[in-house]
């Protein structure tokens, strides 16, 4: 070793005092000794190459610190001070640290991720394993970008400050709702899946695969609707024992009943084309936000109306009803009403249930709940 420091004072003196066009070289040829000599250093030798290869690497362009950074990314016994320097660099530079090195502690990634950019967070976003205090800066400084990041990293650990703001943030971003439908310890609160249910990306990627292929219209079905446009009479249930041995496979929540009389009115508005009113029984019945029943009613895909009424047991005849005031506000005719129809009596409660549902797991609340409950 003590070679090697001579080698290494030879080195410095040679870059100090001679032309700087070889100074890349020079410095690769530190790190080389570095790492060769690596089994044999002490914390002063350590200390004394990382202070040598940071002065050489700020003396040098930033491609140079680049490929610096690049090599002792993965190094468990890079020196400290210079791996804290290059984490906070330019992002071409500090990306691989912030992502690999596992020479950063908590605190310096707490640290670095309360005064650096988004670019930085991003980068670190994406580390194997981030814990609570780490995650909770990213989250709270975030943006959706890096929100998106963190989400998608099944080494994160949230805090329950920190999954109420992701499940906050989800409710108005359709791709972080997605990532998080994925993640089955952070799958979203029951109202933001109802808000899943309104966006038409949503649909694409969820409603085609599972409600419109595992659903078939029965056999002998009418091409016309059956139920009568106005509600009067809730259709007798079906018989007992078909009831439970359908319900059996599957342990669904049940939604409560709706009332006959209510749901009789909001047919009546509905065909009256009296929007405000609609819009209030409909909010009353399902206990849904008004904002978002507006937005189902005229901006949704038209199979989130179909699964919201089937969920809360309307009456096809509602559901025509429904259709018939979407067409009104949106100006917009519906395209095979006929085959819509009997979509919607084909289709079955549990189903409808099941894709609100979307997981077992208890909604981002209650775990927050108890969380602090515990704390």
């Amino acid at each position: 070793m003590d070679r090697a420091r001579e080698c290494l004072d030879e080195i410095v003196n040679l870059y100090q005092t001679g032309p700087n066009e070889n100074g890349r070289d020079l410095l690769v040829r530190v790190a080389d000794l570095f790492f060769v000599t690596a089994n044999q250093q002490t914390v002063q030798d350590r200390e004394a190459f990382g202070e040598v290869m940071e002065r050489m690497a700020y003396a040098s362009d930033p491609i140079t610190r680049a490929l610096l950074a690049e090599r002792l990314s993965t190094s468990e016994s890079a020196p400290v001070t210079l791996i804290r320097r290059l984490a906070q660099d330019e992002i071409f530079i500090a990306r691989p640290i912030l992502q690999y090195s596992p020479c950063l502690r908590e605190g310096d990634l707490v640290s670095i991720s309360g005064k650096l950019e988004q670019d930085h967070l991003r980068a670190t976003a994406h580390r194997t394993n981030l814990t609570k205090p780490v995650t909770d800066i990213i989250v709270k400084r975030g943006d959706q970008s890096v929100l998106l990041a963190i989400v998608s990293n099944t080494g994160a650990d949230f805090s329950p400050e920190s999954l109420a703001h992701i499940s906050k943030a989800a409710e108005l971003n359709g791709e972080l709702q997605h990532v998080l439908s994925l993640r089955r310890d952070l799958a979203p609160r029951a109202i933001t899946k109802l808000k899943r249910l309104t966006e038409g990306d949503f649909w694409q990627q969820m409603a085609e695969t599972i409600l419109m292929t595992n659903e078939t219209p029965n056999k002998g079905t009418s091409t016309k609707p059956k139920a009568p446009i106005v509600v009067t009479k809730r259709e007798s249930p079906a018989p007992k024992a078909e009831e439970e041995k359908e319900s059996k496979p599957k342990k669904i929540e049940p939604i409560k009943d709706v009332n006959v009389a209510d749901e009789t009115r909001l047919v009546e508005h509905a065909r009256l084309c009296q929007v405000e009113e609609s819009i209030e029984y409909f909010t009353s019945i399902t206990k849904l936000d008004k904002a978002m029943v507006e937005h189902c009613l005229s901006q949704a895909h038209i199979s989130a109306l179909m699964v919201l009424c089937k969920a809360h047991g309307f009456a096809a005849g509602t559901f025509s009803a429904l259709l018939h005031l979407r067409e009104y506000i949106t100006n917009v005719p519906t395209e095979d009403t006929v085959g819509m129809m009997r979509r919607y009596e084909g289709m079955t409660a549990d189903t409808a249930k099941r894709i609100i549902s979307f997981s077992d797991r208890p909604p981002i609340e209650d775990r927050v709940d108890r969380a602090e409950d515990a704390n």
